[in-house]
């Protein structure tokens, strides 16, 4: 599987239609939500902004569509069916379309959207990365050790964070590419952070 390292974007027309379509690295559902909103924000005269998206989390394979009002089936599902045909994981789909007056028909928009992600994605293939087998590393924390955290598995390619908070202060559980592992784990052993998983 692959995984985009920086956001590109396309744009196509189909009978007058707009296709404004953005490949995103995304590791979770909350960042592709936060720019859906941009997305509306930044064009209010489109009609939809429809989305898919892979992500993996835990070492499963979480997947999610919306078709944003158009009917249903004919949007996010054919947009998630390239990216999984492409083999990506931790990306979103989205795409913006501005209605040109004529309308495409059930089987028109299933093949405009699809083509508008694969537009995308084949354009985007110098900034595709292999993803790589990834080890977890559990610490413990206190409250206002978390911006440290987060600060710190920033630094690491395509790293996920999850924190539960309870009474005490925080239990964190990092995701990172197995050849970052022992850089990382040292840096928080340095940094006198308590592991809970030691190798």
């Amino acid at each position: 599987m692959k995984y985009p390292t920086a956001v590109s974007e396309h744009c196509f027309e189909e009978k007058r239609s707009r296709f404004i379509t953005e490949l995103l690295p995304a590791n979770s559902e909350a960042d592709i939500k936060n720019r859906i909103s941009q997305l509306k924000t930044q064009h209010p005269k489109a009609s939809h902004v429809c989305s898919a998206f892979r992500l993996n989390i835990n070492d499963q394979v979480q997947e999610g569509f919306s078709d944003d009002g158009e009917p249903s089936g004919t949007a996010g599902m054919p947009m998630l069916k390239v990216i999984r045909h492409h083999q990506l994981i931790n990306c979103a789909v989205l795409v913006t379309r501005y209605f040109g007056g004529i309308k495409l028909g059930m089987g028109g928009l299933q093949r405009a959207y699809g083509q508008a992600c694969s537009n995308a994605i084949m354009e985007a293939q110098h900034q595709l990365n292999e993803l790589k087998k990834t080890r977890y590393l559990t610490l413990s924390a206190d409250f206002h050790q978390e911006n440290s955290v987060r600060h710190l598995a920033s630094q690491f390619n395509n790293s996920t964070i999850q924190i539960d908070y309870h009474a005490r202060g925080l239990d964190i559980v990092i995701s990172v590419e197995d050849d970052d592992y022992a850089t990382i784990r040292e840096r928080f052993i340095q940094q006198n952070f308590q592991l809970k998983s030691p190798d």
